[in-house]
């Protein structure tokens, strides 16, 4: 039985994406770990590319679940995870890439040592164009607010969470499977996509997760589900799982007021709420931590993202402001 399983979540992938993520993986070292690659009825699943890849790297340490028809995340998530009895698992997307090859070996010691429902790295932001650019994002991280969790202020931790939606990348977090699993399942039924929710129910039960200021991942910015066609949607589940802890009576119900709505009312309303409960949010959001860089070295980032993509770019860019 391996230490930690990588599961790679999949839905109509890229293959060269596939392919990168796949090598960021195998790579590993001082770590024993497995693969689940879990993949949501996509029309070309890229199982047979998957198979002779790992064929060429020698690595028989996989399992591959093709599921016919499209569930959405959350279910694919529980399938991944009833692959494996590990005790740590890390979820990703094709195009996410570990950041080096000591990545999972760093978090399993850290996570050996320091025990908690789920950890989170930080993550190197970075997009692609049609020209192979590589562009990196020095500024962005989420949550926006880093201090809370750096500080381990748990009040703060939950204030920003809960009130202000200030959420944890789920890309960049490392779970306690079992944990992470029960999480899912509660979310299963009434949230198809939005997965990250299940930390959000952990915060709520006070479940301890911990931020490791090293390179976690490389997270592939601006394409997955809450940034494009479905991101409406995905707020609508957001909100709808604030509801059902309102309705489960684990969090007051005047929370609600601070989900988004144009409803000039409502919008009134929250304003008083704000005022009274968290009078803060109602200044500028995070201004002394959201110009916060958390990766300095961008030119060991372009290299190592050469590597994976196995391709020349011509042109770098990095950019320092978050708000692009």
């Amino acid at each position: 039985m391996a230490l930690v399983t990588v599961c790679v979540l999949t839905y109509n992938p890229i293959w060269s994406k596939l392919r990168a993520t796949l090598k960021s993986i195998v790579c590993q070292k001082n770590v024993d770990f497995d693969i689940v690659i879990s993949d949501d009825g996509s029309v070309d699943n890229c199982f047979d590319k998957v198979k002779e890849y790992f064929s060429g790297q020698n690595f028989t340490a996989y399992q591959v679940v093709e599921n016919i028809i499209n569930q959405g995340t959350v279910k694919n998530v529980i399938i991944a995870l009833k692959q494996t009895n590990s005790k740590y698992v890390k979820l990703i997307s094709p195009g996410d890439f570990l950041y080096d090859e000591y990545t999972l070996a760093k978090f399993t010691d850290f996570a050996i040592k320091n025990p908690a429902a789920a950890y989170f790295g930080n993550a190197v932001y970075y997009s692609t164009d049609e020209n192979e650019e590589i562009k990196i994002y020095k500024t962005l991280h989420n949550p926006k607010d880093l201090k809370p969790w750096i500080e381990k202020d748990e009040k703060k931790i939950w204030r920003n969470y809960i009130y202000r939606g200030d959420y944890i990348l789920g890309a960049s977090l490392f779970c306690n499977k079992d944990i992470f699993e029960d999480y899912e399942k509660m979310l299963d039924g009434f949230v198809k996509y939005a997965e990250d929710m299940a930390f959000l129910l952990m915060i709520v039960d006070k479940k301890q997760i911990v931020y490791v200021d090293v390179p976690f991942i490389f997270y592939e910015y601006g394409i997955g589900i809450s940034n494009g066609k479905m991101a409406n949607f995905v707020r609508t589940e957001i909100t709808n799982v604030y509801g059902k802890l309102c309705l489960w009576k684990r969090l007051p119900k005047h929370i609600l007021y601070f989900r988004k709505d144009k409803s000039l009312k409502v919008r009134f309303v929250r304003f008083f709420i704000k005022l009274f409960y968290d009078p803060l949010s109602l200044l500028k959001r995070f201004s002394k931590t959201e110009n916060t860089i958390v990766i300095n070295d961008t030119s060991e980032c372009f290299e190592k993202l050469r590597v994976l993509y196995g391709t020349a770019i011509v042109t770098n860019r990095c950019s320092n402001n978050n708000r692009e």
